[in-house]
């Protein structure tokens, strides 16, 4: 099993990059390949991969990130179409949109096309907040603080139905964009120690059977009892 970490280094946001240690400690036989945005090139553009994740990372690097990869644009659409997973964390999978729009400074580029989707990026207005729904059979759960919203109809490309906090934008409770195995949230830090069977069910999909997350026990305890706050209503779930 080969999974590529896209520019640690660069994208690491928010704790995003223990994501990749829990991996490690998860899936101990599979092969990770580092790849940073000096390299000529990404592993997966002439070789195959099991998985491909990539975290958050600052609005400048976003652009950075981007146009790295729009030469593997065809490339990364034909690994998605494969059932490869991708995970993107934090404003990572806004790369994946059609267009990006930084409102204030006036710039416009283009994303990677993958979703027909429109980031918008406003630098004096940050959301902080936490977001709950259910993916499959299991509820995940995360914490936002963002400067970009998402617009475009996701009724049929959407993560997950947000059953507390905000989706792609205040309108909408579609959170996040999936498409097969890609799987992309504007959710930051350790989502996979914050949400072991998110973990498993990642496991799953690269085809381990009977998939049991590392500190299984101990990380159960812990999503327990934060889920059991994130459903409590009386805690609020947005903070501007």
């Amino acid at each position: 099993m080969k999974i590529e970490i896209l520019f640690s280094r660069l994208c690491n946001l928010y704790g995003d990059s223990k994501n990749i240690d829990y991996l490690k400690l998860s899936l101990p036989e599979a092969e990770f390949i580092m790849t940073e945005i000096t390299d000529s090139a990404p592993y997966f553009a002439e070789n195959d991969v099991d998985m491909i994740y990539i975290g958050g990372m600052s609005e400048a690097a976003q652009k950075r990130v981007t146009e790295y990869l729009m030469p593997y644009k065809e490339r990364i659409a034909e690994l998605i179409d494969k059932d490869v997973v991708f995970l993107a964390t934090g404003n990572a999978f806004e790369i994946f949109t059609s267009e990006i729009e930084n409102l204030t400074s006036k710039e416009r580029y283009d994303g990677l096309g993958i979703f027909p989707h429109t980031t918008k990026i406003d630098l004096f207005k940050r959301y902080n907040g936490k977001v709950m729904g259910k993916i499959q059979d299991f509820t995940l759960v995360g914490f936002k603080s963002q400067f970009s919203m998402v617009y475009g109809d996701a009724t049929d490309c959407c993560l997950f139905n947000a059953e507390r906090g905000t989706g792609l934008n205040k309108e909408t409770p579609c959170e996040g964009l999936r498409r097969n195995n890609f799987m992309g949230a504007n959710i930051l830090g350790p989502v996979l120690v914050l949400n072991p069977l998110f973990t498993e069910y990642i496991m799953g999909l690269l085809g381990v059977e009977n998939p049991q997350c590392a500190f299984r026990e101990q990380a159960m305890k812990a999503y327990e009892q934060r889920l059991k706050e994130f459903e409590n209503k009386v805690v609020p779930f947005d903070k501007q």
